[in-house]
């Protein structure tokens, strides 16, 4: 089969809880790019991909990301590219729900989180 291009109209990507893919790992073996909406005050706790680079765009709201003892705070507009091996994780701490894009290269984030193809 010959490849085709995917679209996307807003508000119909693959959703699995607070995350709407708009590229799957079914659609390229490259990477896998969601919105991601995180709540206000929730935390996703440290953690480290071995082997995909992991990529965050904020579009609303501000969120902090850790790095080992290193905090950064992201406005919209920042652009955070954490390297394979590299531990990190964020939170919401402000009133407003946080929404970002998210690309982890290679794909394969979708299907871990339990999104079916």
């Amino acid at each position: 089969m010959e490849p085709q291009p995917i679209v996307v109209p807003p508000g119909q990507g693959h959703r699995i809880g607070n995350v709407e893919f708009l590229a799957r790992t079914v659609d390229t073996p490259r990477f896998t790019f969601g919105i991601i909406e995180i709540a206000p005050g929730r935390e996703l706790e440290a953690h480290v991909h071995n082997e995909e680079d992991d990529a965050f765009y904020i579009v609303e709201g501000e969120m902090t990301f850790f790095f080992g003892d290193e905090e950064v705070t992201a406005t919209p507009g920042t652009f955070v590219l954490v390297p394979p091996g590299v531990e990190h994780g964020f939170r919401n701490d402000n009133a407003e729900p946080v929404r970002f894009l998210n690309i982890h290269a290679p794909a394969g984030f979708d299907r871990r989180i339990g999104l079916p193809d």
